[in-house]
């Protein structure tokens, strides 16, 4: 066991370390005026070194980041929003589309009827901690372009990059504390746009480090659990179970069985990727919440025989000799297997 002192010191040990990998994060161009070149950058990335992916990755301008021509792309932001009550038409929405722009947009027309009558897939990205909208945009445009724009055998599909409140702020263990509280307060506002969407819409998530915490915890408000002793009403038609990636998910391992109980029964197939070796999540436990147990992205999943026909709904990847000891979303999506599997599992059991 150790002393309080020493618990101490190795928090704020894990607090520095952890979020080291995000001191150097780079700036772009305001996010409202992206446009796309109608180039396709990275549809040969697969047969490439993850080091050539990755540099051209992050020096593509997110300009010429290009979609596939039916597909449509989304920024749903809950950043501006204060309280775990908003409604769902408090939410900010964009689509980018003609001129190439973020164009404002609201909740009730993403949720309308297709006009052309395509039953879109619909699929949503949610970033980690310590992310500014611009880093947001960046990489829910790059894990678009690495992993959907080369599947020439997906449907037309609404890709969502999901923006939360996770910027830097001052105090590294006052960071990783109040950004665990800020992502399940905004769990809330994912909950409420999932529930909102037709229940015949096939449905995917993948959720990076605080965006698997931001994802289950919306999964656990649907399935009548509560997060801080508050829940959501009951609606009038349940969601469809959807797919779920995680990646290296920044939430106690054994949330699926305690805390994030009720989850699992919303999810259709859950895909998790997780690193053994990761450096910042090994000392997980360390930061004094999720009652100290380690995280869910360093271990897999504490109490999988607990969960129904886990053999064939879950699937657990230990991603630790592919990326190594690097707490770095970069690492993960440039890397060919990593990718091949979310691909493989990202619309598994959906009508295609």
């Amino acid at each position: 066991m150790l002393s309080d002192v020493s618990f101490r010191r190795v928090s704020t040990a894990f607090a520095l370390a952890f979020f080291g990998c995000f001191a150097n994060a780079q700036t772009i161009a305001p996010p409202l005026a992206y446009a796309a070149s109608g180039s396709v950058i990275l549809a040969e990335s697969t047969s490439l070194p993850k080091e050539v992916i990755q540099q051209r990755l992050e020096s593509t301008p997110i300009t010429e980041f290009d979609n596939r021509g039916k597909d449509q792309l989304w920024l749903v932001s809950s950043r501006r929003l204060g309280s775990r009550n908003c409604s769902v038409n408090s939410l900010d929405v964009r689509q980018r589309g003609g001129g190439d722009v973020w164009q404002p947009s609201s909740a009730s027309a993403f949720f309308a009827p297709d006009p052309d009558e395509i039953r879109r897939p619909i699929v949503i990205f949610i970033h980690g901690n310590r992310w500014s909208l611009d880093k947001a945009i960046r990489r829910g445009l790059q894990t678009y372009e690495q992993t959907i724009v080369p599947w020439n055998d997906a449907p037309a599909m609404r890709y969502v990059i999901w923006a939360w409140p996770a910027d830097q702020i001052a105090g590294p263990i006052r960071d990783v504390r109040i950004k665990a509280e800020r992502a399940d307060e905004h769990s809330f506002h994912l909950a409420r746009f999932l529930q909102n969407i037709d229940p015949r819409t096939p449905v995917s998530i993948i959720g990076f480090s605080f965006g698997g915490r931001v994802s289950l915890g919306a999964l656990h408000l649907i399935g009548g659990g509560t997060i801080d002793g508050c829940g959501l009403p009951s609606v009038s038609h349940p969601i469809a179970p959807v797919n779920l990636t995680l990646a290296v998910p920044a939430i106690r391992n054994d949330c699926l069985v305690t805390t994030r109980c009720r989850a699992y029964s919303q999810i259709n197939h859950l895909d998790l990727v997780y690193n053994s070796r990761d450096s910042y999540l090994s000392l997980f436990r360390f930061t004094w919440f999720d009652n100290k147990r380690p995280a869910l992205g360093y271990t897999g999943i504490s109490g999988l025989n607990q969960l129904p026909d886990h053999s064939t709904r879950v699937h657990q990847f230990n991603a630790a000799q592919f990326v190594g000891r690097e707490h770095d979303y970069l690492e993960y999506i440039s890397d060919q297997r990593i990718e091949a599997s979310l691909r493989r599992h990202l619309l598994i059991g959906f009508p295609q």
